[in-house]
């Protein structure tokens, strides 16, 4: 049975997919907003409803440990990237 998408949900899904299928999580706003243009963006809610949902992932970053190296600590960005189940659930609702 096929997983059932708001359009808020497939609008963020599609993100995903126009940005090569993953983003950094910096790039997604807490909060659902609005364009100039009265377009709906997606906020991090959606995507932890989509993660929930199996349908992207989030990476879990884990700080460098480089004992006197000037980047000891540096943590990278998480990132969220589309899973093929959520690229399927995208396509069967296009």
């Amino acid at each position: 049975m096929p997983v059932m998408l708001s359009a808020i949900e497939r609008a963020a899904l599609q993100a995903l997919v126009s940005e090569g299928g993953s983003m950094l999580v910096t790039m997604i706003s807490e909060r659902n907003e609005r364009t100039v243009f009265g377009d709906v963006v997606a906020g991090m809610n959606v995507f932890r409803r989509l993660e929930k949902k199996g349908l992207l992932y989030f990476t879990e970053e884990e700080p460098l440990d480089l004992p006197g190296d000037p980047l000891d600590g540096f943590t990278y960005t998480p990132e969220v990237y589309i899973t093929d189940e959520g690229r399927v659930a995208l396509a069967v609702h296009s």
